[in-house]
């Protein structure tokens, strides 16, 4: 294996290891007092971690490819670890999905339903409004 190679797997796991302990930050973040400011800190390193992540899976791909090997015990150990990572950011998503509902249907109930707030997929993209599901009534 070569040197290059070695410290592109050394560093998707030392980032893979940063980007688990981040979503278990922004985990309790979502789980406690709502902190918009420091959610939103975390969830910029966490996309700029994932895009660092990204760029050293297609150094780590091209030097990979004349060998074909990815059987590298250290390459196995950091899938695991963003295994887990899409696990938790999956429940992170879920999370967010329900308070979301929780705070529209507050706001229905209030008298002060907002149709208009957006829905995000898993990629970020808009999805449009929440529309106009009926959950109950008080």
């Amino acid at each position: 294996m070569s040197d290059e190679l070695s410290e592109v797997l050394h560093t998707i796991h030392i980032e893979a290891q940063r980007l688990e302990a981040l979503l278990g930050e922004e985990a309790l973040i979502l789980k406690s007092a709502r902190d918009a400011d420091q959610l939103e800190a975390v969830v910029q390193q966490k996309m700029d971690l994932v895009q660092h992540l990204e760029l050293l899976e297609i150094r780590r791909r091209q030097l990979t490819s004349a060998t074909d090997k990815d059987d590298d015990a250290l390459w196995q150990a950091s899938l695991t670890i963003l295994s887990r990572c899409q696990a938790l950011n999956a429940q992170a998503g879920a999370d967010i999905s329900t308070q979301a509902r929780y705070g529209k249907r507050a706001l229905e109930i209030l008298g002060a339903s907002n149709n208009d707030t957006p829905i995000y997929s898993a990629g970020g993209e808009t999805l449009g409004p929440l529309g106009g599901q009926q959950l109950g009534k008080a």
